[in-house]
């Protein structure tokens, strides 16, 4: 009558809806953290995450969400930072299409997802080349933060 699950497959499933709640603890912690360290970085134009007070959704979002506002972030870098530079200097976060991995991905959003829009279409939605997709994983906090800062000192001190 339709699809049946292997053991193995279900056995996986078991185990990671056990462990579901423990890793959106982390996860969520991870994406504030980092959220916060991107709002604060200069090599940052602007930073959308819910977490942030200074969202617009901000009050929404923690009364929806009870302190655990998402795993997606969403950063402009500043001009001079070339986008997929950036990227390439990352070494913890992964450059992936994904969402919701035990890992960080990172996804340059204007050259994937909005391409085929061209540039003057995502000009006027506000979708700059320096746009990146955050999905924040468990990685330790320090080690995650410190491949951000990384990634930026080697773009930054190149101009």
């Amino acid at each position: 009558m339709g699809a049946t699950l292997s053991a193995d497959a279900a056995h996986r499933i078991a185990v990671g809806a056990e462990t579901l709640a423990l890793r959106l603890d982390k996860i969520c912690s991870n994406a504030l953290a980092l959220a916060q360290f991107l709002a604060a970085h200069p090599g940052v134009q602007r930073v959308a995450y819910p977490g942030l007070t200074n969202h617009p959704q901000h009050a929404r979002a923690a009364r929806l969400f009870g302190g655990k506002f998402s795993m997606l972030i969403a950063v402009e870098l500043i001009p001079s930072i070339d986008c997929l530079d950036f990227l390439n200097h990352l070494q913890v976060a992964i450059l992936a299409t994904h969402v919701g991995d035990t890992r960080t991905l990172a996804l340059p959003a204007a050259h994937t997802i909005y391409h085929e829009m061209g540039p003057a279409l995502r000009a006027k939605m506000g979708i700059i080349d320096g746009l990146i997709r955050l999905s924040v994983g468990i990685e330790d906090q320090a080690d995650l933060l410190a491949d951000f800062e990384q990634a930026f000192a080697a773009c930054l001190h190149r101009k």
